[in-house]
């Protein structure tokens, strides 16, 4: 509350979902000082702010609460600013999953996520656990920064 964070998009589109609070927007975000990654929970006029943006491109946001009449409420000042991306060239002799296992990797974490669901009688959320188990494996495996043996 009151203090700027800037943050860094690591995926080109956050993942949206339905909770019984309603719709969500899940970010993969990386911090000002580039360390540390984070999941962001975007509320909906950040969401609408960010939604066009791109990985890599940074934004610098501010949570204020604001008093009108009786009420105190909360007010998201967010202040975009897009990266520069050189073109990267694509690969003609590379197959879809076969330079890295990202596909094997969401494939299994989508499998394990239905057991999951299946398992606790429907409580959970498959899309969201295949995605936090997506993401947790793939930083895992080397591919975030963090290398676990």
């Amino acid at each position: 509350m009151n203090q700027p964070c800037s943050i860094e998009l690591l995926f080109d589109k956050c993942q949206v979902g339905q909770s019984s609070y309603g719709e969500y927007y899940l970010y993969a975000v990386r911090n000002g000082d580039g360390q540390t990654e984070y999941s962001f929970f975007a509320p909906t006029e950040v969401h609408d702010k960010l939604k066009d943006l791109k990985k890599g491109d940074r934004a610098k946001l501010l949570k204020r609460a604001e008093q009108r009449g009786s009420k105190i409420i909360t007010v998201y000042e967010v202040e975009v600013e897009k990266a520069e991306r050189p073109m990267a060239p694509v690969p003609n002799s590379v197959s879809v999953g076969q330079a890295d296992n990202f596909y094997d990797l969401m494939l299994q974490s989508c499998k394990d996520a239905v057991k999951i669901q299946n398992e606790l009688g429907g409580l959970m959320d498959a899309k969201s656990v295949a995605v936090t188990l997506f993401i947790a494996r793939s930083r895992c495996n080397g591919y975030g920064g963090v290398n676990v043996q």
